[in-house]
């Protein structure tokens, strides 16, 4: 099949360590995998128009090209990934490709888009769902969203991110030996970007970070235990305070980015994953820890009961509470550890895998959803 990639987002398609980075770049992957032939439409961030750094005539000129390369290359597909009202779809639906999907989508207000746009790319928005011949959400709430603007049941869909099972995973011990971590002691991971203020008012993925090292200073944890953080950016002075303030130097380590490829070795030194996000959203390094063989621990969301096999391959938290006592039980329990980790590759493998996703995204392609 020859399929037509977009990301309205372009930067989606550079190399990176954020989610969607990863997601895409594996998407891809696993779609040439399958013999598909996969062109990317265009290299043009909408973002960077809306924000007035490429002017309106840019736009244009990229539709005009991407239009006589489609017609060149005759795509038996169209696959569009994360368009919302900030980042619409403004080259795929008004060509009226054989079959149109929109994966990743959102609906969104385009609150924090200049007002002399807003119209024009929420009107593009509404017209590439209206468009579509299956759309398909990452999560549940917006699906519900979706569903409250129009789009009809039947082409609605749900298909979380997935993630590609490592090559090779190490042993804890050599994990440990290679990263200079004690080898007889429970040790707690968390991978996250730490990231700046959100313009919206929600809370970062910093303060999610924040959060978490509060709950570690309240729990009831192992003199010995250490605390892996693996991210870095703009919010990394701030956890620094943090630790000083909880008086955590002892327990807690600050590594900083690592290259994903990397990351497999934190993963497989650890006995628990943990992650206090205070969002219904999902997470790339929940679904990698669990098919890293390692159990996890977040919060109790809609997003979360779709992602972990609660109570098999992981343990979900009503509130911040409840996640002290699960983190503090999990600690003191490596055994227990052990044993809920073992159901993590199988629990990846059949639901949440790249091969998975490419399959189901491979039957919206053809129609046979």
């Amino acid at each position: 099949m020859r399929i037509a990639f977009h990301a309205p987002r372009a930067s989606h398609l550079e190399p990176g360590l954020s989610g969607d980075k990863v997601y895409v770049d594996r998407l891809l992957a696993g779609l040439g995998e399958r013999n598909h032939q996969v062109r990317i439409v265009s290299r043009v961030n909408v973002r960077d128009f809306w924000r007035g750094r490429i002017p309106a005539r840019r736009l244009l000129t990229e539709a005009i090209l991407v239009h006589r390369t489609m017609k060149r290359f005759s795509p038996d597909a169209w696959l569009v990934y994360e368009a919302c009202v900030k980042n619409p779809d403004l080259f795929g639906w008004w060509q009226h490709p054989k079959q149109y999907v929109l994966i990743n989508t959102d609906a969104g207000t385009g609150e924090e888009l200049p007002w002399r746009w807003r119209r024009l790319l929420a009107f593009a928005h509404r017209r590439s769902l209206a468009r579509a011949d299956e759309v398909a959400a990452w999560r549940p709430k917006i699906a519900d969203h979706l569903l409250s603007i129009g789009v009809p049941q039947e082409r609605l869909s749900i298909l979380p991110l997935a993630v590609k099972a490592w090559d090779r995973m190490p042993s804890r011990e050599e994990a440990r030996r290679r990263l200079g971590l004690p080898q007889g002691v429970p040790i707690i991971l968390c991978v996250s970007r730490l990231t700046g203020t959100r313009h919206d008012g929600r809370p970062s993925k910093t303060e999610w970070v924040l959060k978490l090292l509060g709950g570690l200073a309240l729990a009831a944890l192992p003199p010995d235990v250490v605390f892996v953080l693996v991210g870095d950016g703009p919010g990394r002075q701030r956890v620094e305070e943090k630790v000083a303030k909880l008086k955590l130097h002892g327990k807690v380590r600050l590594v900083g980015s690592v290259a994903h490829d990397n990351v497999v070795w934190f993963y497989a030194a650890c006995d628990l994953y943990a992650f206090s996000a205070l969002t219904d959203r999902m997470f790339i390094s929940i679904l990698e820890a669990q098919a890293s063989g390692r159990p996890v621990l977040t919060m109790h969301t809609r997003s979360a009961e779709l992602t972990v096999d609660a109570g098999r391959t992981g343990l979900l938290a009503k509130d911040l509470e409840e996640f002290q006592a699960h983190l503090s039980a999990l600690a003191f329990d490596r055994a227990r550890c052990e044993s809920m980790g073992k159901g993590g590759p199988e629990y990846i493998a059949k639901f949440h895998s790249i091969e998975t996703r490419v399959r189901q995204i491979e039957d919206l392609l053809l129609g046979r959803k």
